[in-house]
């Protein structure tokens, strides 16, 4: 029989689950990038690593780029601090709690929602703790028209105009859409806060009214809602967030205008239904745009997912979802609330087990000097009775920082358990010409599928694919 070639592609791959069904297996380490290159839609490429930049105090609890004042503030651990140009800090205050927080700034302060308190920093007057009465337990807030707008759980209220650290006592409100607890608040990109409870979500608008100043937008109300405080985030002008509406399943969303659109697929959705509502908690989600490219972030206590926004736009959801993690195990990556400093030109991420800061390094995939594994897989193939003579992947070879760029191809025959593992080398430093082939991998039955995975400091890319068969 004279051999044939079939293409294979590496953005994702197929999986037999444990409940007995076909589900995405979804690239670790990796994503899609994109671009017509070579008669192919885009290739997949290693997820940037972490630099240290400079260091906090512990765990990071959030972190935020302060346009008005030009400074870099964060939480880490209990130190409200301000991140300077060169990695060091100037620590302010205590925050207690482990949770995360929320930092709206004003034009005049910058604000922390944490430890069931209210916080503001002004260069002048320094941080301080608002100690109103009326403040109640803040668990959110938002900055909208001159007000510092928060939540509790259950009430909506607000500063004065005239003072930041004054509440009164009659300017408070409660969402009336649904009796379900709120969890969050934001705002949208034509001015209006976003009031987020567990399964819904209103919307309300500054009509200057006596007292509280907001009125709810009666006609925008949706009956779906977030699953934790920090379960969103916004991203070219639209929020996503982790969630569902009463009696559905956990997923992830994007809000439209009067809608909503579920964005995860069913592999994201088993991953999800592996946690209790308690245990995500404290689940976060971020946005960051580099090089061209949009990601989510979502820090589930597990797993750490990247959604590609850029990939999903041109190829579909089912295209835009993988695994970020550290080591060579399944531990999730440990960066989380990334602020892009324009005093740098890098995004600057805390972490989650230390004190470290880390910049995103394009050009690095370690984690701290921290090797770090990346998996890919490829869709089942229905080859029965033929024999897989060779495996050809366009790579990009040479840029390798060290003679360490060695891959492991294995295969399934169930969808479960992989085989033997077969040894190629990516390429070496300065050899732009090297191939990735691996020659006679064997007779199939019926059906294969394969998968690639790496651990070294070479940042690696694939392009297509194909097998030779006869």
């Amino acid at each position: 029989m004279p051999s044939q070639k079939i293409p294979i592609t590496l953005i994702k791959g197929d999986k037999i689950s444990d409940q007995t069904d076909y589900l995405d297996v979804l690239p670790e380490n990796m994503y899609a990038v994109p671009k017509p290159i070579m008669g192919a839609a885009g290739f997949m490429m290693q997820h940037s690593g972490l630099t240290e930049y400079g260091t906090g105090s512990g765990p990071d609890r959030g972190g935020v780029w302060n346009e008005r004042l030009q400074q870099h503030f964060r939480v880490s651990y209990t130190q409200f601090m301000i991140v300077n140009e060169d990695g060091t800090n100037q620590r302010f205050g205590n925050i207690p709690g482990s949770e995360q927080v929320s930092m709206p700034y004003s034009f005049n302060t910058q604000a922390v929602i944490g430890g069931g308190a209210f916080w503001l920093y002004d260069p002048v007057n320094g941080f301080r703790q608002i100690l109103d009465p009326d403040i109640k337990t803040p668990i959110d807030g938002t900055w909208i028209d001159g007000y510092y707008f928060l939540t509790d759980g259950q009430y909506l209220y607000h500063t004065t105009l005239v003072d930041e650290s004054v509440f009164d006592p009659l300017a408070f409100a409660t969402a009336e859409f649904s009796p379900d607890p709120t969890l969050g608040v934001g705002k949208t990109a034509d001015d209006k806060v976003i009031v987020f409870g567990r399964y819904t979500t209103e919307f309300f608008a500054n009509v200057a009214t006596t007292n509280f100043a907001f009125s709810r937008i009666q006609a925008r109300a949706l009956k779906i809602g977030i699953v934790a405080t920090h379960a969103k985030c916004e991203l070219k002008q639209s929020w996503y967030f982790v969630g569902s509406r009463k009696e559905s399943d956990l997923g992830v969303h994007v809000l439209g205008v009067g809608s909503s659109q579920q964005i995860s697929t069913r592999a994201i959705d088993r991953i999800l239904a592996q946690y209790t509502e308690p245990q995500l908690s404290d689940l976060s989600m971020e946005a960051v745009e580099v090089d061209g490219l949009a990601f989510i972030y979502i820090h589930l206590p597990n797993e750490t997912l990247l959604f590609n926004e850029t990939a999903a736009s041109s190829s579909g959801i089912d295209n835009a979802w993988s695994i970020l993690k550290r080591g060579t195990g399944s531990l999730p990556w440990r960066g989380i609330n990334g602020v892009f400093d324009p005093r740098l030109g890098k995004w600057v991420f805390g972490d989650k087990i230390d004190l470290r800061l880390g910049v995103l390094d394009p050009v690095s995939v370690d984690q701290y000097g921290e090797m770090s594994e990346w998996v890919l897989y490829t869709p089942f193939l229905y080859l029965e009775g033929l024999s897989v003579d060779s495996l050809n992947i366009d790579i990009m070879p040479g840029h390798s920082v060290s003679d360490d760029a060695t891959l492991f191809v294995s295969m399934t025959y169930d969808g479960v358990t992989y085989g033997k593992e077969t040894t190629a080398l990516y390429g070496s430093p300065g050899n732009y010409n090297q191939r990735y082939i691996v020659y006679r991998m064997g007779y199939v039955r019926n059906w294969v599928g394969f998968k690639l995975r790496g651990a070294s400091r070479a940042k690696m890319s694939f392009g297509r694919g194909y097998i030779e068969v006869g």
